[in-house]
């Protein structure tokens, strides 16, 4: 049976894309991805397609070739974590996806910043209330968040002071893994101005009334 494979390809330098998602990639006919996870593979010599931000011409063309052309599908980060695995998931069987973890940006930053994360409540704004937001930083005393261009780590600081919380350390991670590479750090009242560029990750502790 032909596979679809869901590659996870880390938080975005080569560095981090670990050895069997590269040779994957490399045994692929057809790879697909957005922009920058593509770059990470340039120099393969197979067919390669941008994933835009339409869903169902990306399934029809995966359905249309899958079965004849070995297919990669790069994810960011985990293909567990917010990522097209849901999707695929919901269109195709799963006996003929094939995933291959990676390393999250998330999971990244908590390392840079030295703390474990098995206890952490991890969440996207994607389709979320904010007031489910300010409700589990209140009662967490970890939380891991996926921003956007809407919620912004600036417009998710000012939203949790709005909302009465307040003695909450505040970590950001911005382009982590690349050269550029910036990691915040401070309160919510010291980030609610931070004007970050490119993909960012947050880490609000102290929530919860525990000790870390």
């Amino acid at each position: 049976m032909e596979k679809i494979f869901i590659l996870g390809v880390g938080p975005g330098s080569p560095k981090y894309v670990s050895p069997l998602v590269m040779e994957v990639a490399r045994s692929c006919d057809l790879l697909l991805g957005g922009k920058r996870n593509l770059e990470i593979f340039a120099e393969f010599p197979q067919e390669k397609r941008e994933i835009g931000s339409q869903i169902q011409p990306l399934l029809e063309f995966i359905e249309a070739n899958f079965r004849t052309r070995k297919t990669g599908i790069l994810v960011s980060g985990d293909p567990g974590l917010f990522s097209l695995l849901p999707v695929l998931r919901r269109h195709f069987q799963e006996e003929v996806l094939e995933v291959v973890p990676g390393i999250s940006a998330l999971q990244y930053l908590f390392a840079r910043i030295k703390l474990p994360w098995h206890d952490a409540v991890v969440l996207s704004l994607h389709g979320r209330r904010e007031k489910d937001l300010a409700e589990l930083v209140r009662d967490n005393v970890k939380v891991g968040i996926f921003t956007d261009h809407k919620h912004t780590p600036g417009m998710i600081c000012k939203l949790l002071l709005e909302k009465g919380i307040k003695s909450r350390k505040v970590y950001i991670g911005e382009n982590l893994s690349y050269p550029e590479e910036k990691i915040y750090a401070g309160s919510l009242e010291d980030c609610r101005e931070l004007q970050v560029e490119g993909l960012n990750v947050m880490v609000i502790l102290g929530g919860g009334g525990e000790r870390l």
